[in-house]
């Protein structure tokens, strides 16, 4: 055992004596100029996102495709094990990702997505549908105070070609964030869930009753934890103003959701 402590440590020893640390220098002023010129030029919530509580900024797929066109190099995609089961609604892929220029591979990620991972599973309810078995059901209060169900998703089989894009796009976002140390100043983890909020609290600002929208609580500003029925009805001015200016679409919705109840009860009256 001691002995091949020593070797591998005299073996180590002698590549770094075969070491031009000057080019060493050269090669990692360089790294640091590229993730200069890489910070300076993504945008953010296009080519990024940044997701409060979280170090790194979140590598999108347009940023990557960005710092490939800067490189001058290209991906390549290769199937390394996929799951497809239609009689149990499952589905599974890993991605192997390969930047190539030319014919050199300069990275290799890898990428896999499955439709039992928590997105893909589960939906939001507003009510638990005839036929689900309780045991099934979650229940939760999202950020707006609302009382949710999360219900097996009906439908897998849907999920195939969408599973396979995101293992693919996390097999790319792997292979990029290893190009200049990019994980430095990056991460992937949180990937798509920016896109996957958006998505859910869009699709349910679409559906939503008037009844519900009034009873949206606020968490900003000095009617924080307050419902929007109650600020409508205190403070009118200041309700418009968040109408106007929320950042938030859901609450946005929401607004107009009690304003265009508001009007029709007026004409009905």
């Amino acid at each position: 055992m001691a002995t091949h402590i020593i070797a591998n440590s005299t073996k180590d020893i002698s590549l770094i004596d075969e070491m031009d640390v000057s080019l060493i220098k050269q090669t990692m002023d360089k790294i640091a100029a590229f993730q200069a010129v890489v910070q300076q030029t993504l945008r953010r919530e296009h080519d990024y996102g940044v997701i409060p509580g979280t170090l790194k900024p979140t590598l999108l797929k347009p940023g990557g495709e960005k710092i490939c066109m800067m490189l001058g190099v290209n991906p390549e995609y290769e199937m390394m094990d996929h799951v497809q089961d239609y009689e149990r609604g499952f589905f599974a892929y890993i991605i192997r990702c390969t930047l190539k220029k030319g014919t050199k591979n300069v990275a290799q990620g890898l990428g896999n997505c499955n439709s039992y991972e928590k997105k893909y599973r589960w939906i939001n309810s507003d009510y638990i549908p005839a036929g689900i078995e309780s045991e099934k059901v979650r229940q939760f209060i999202d950020k707006y105070g609302r009382l949710k169900y999360k219900i097996p998703n009906p439908d897998p089989w849907d999920l195939s070609n969408t599973i396979l894009k995101i293992a693919k796009k996390r097999a790319f976002i792997d292979a990029v964030l290893q190009v200049a140390s990019l994980s430095e100043i990056f991460t992937q983890d949180l990937e798509e869930m920016q896109d996957f909020i958006k998505q859910e609290e869009l699709i349910s600002a679409e559906l939503m009753p008037p009844k519900e929208a009034a009873a949206i609580k606020i968490n900003f500003g000095k009617y924080k934890n307050r419902t929007l029925k109650e600020i409508y009805k205190e403070d009118p001015k200041y309700f418009e103003w968040i109408a106007l200016n929320s950042k938030d679409e859901m609450i946005k919705k929401a607004c107009e959701v009690m304003k265009e109840a508001a009007q029709i009860k007026e004409v009905q009256e």
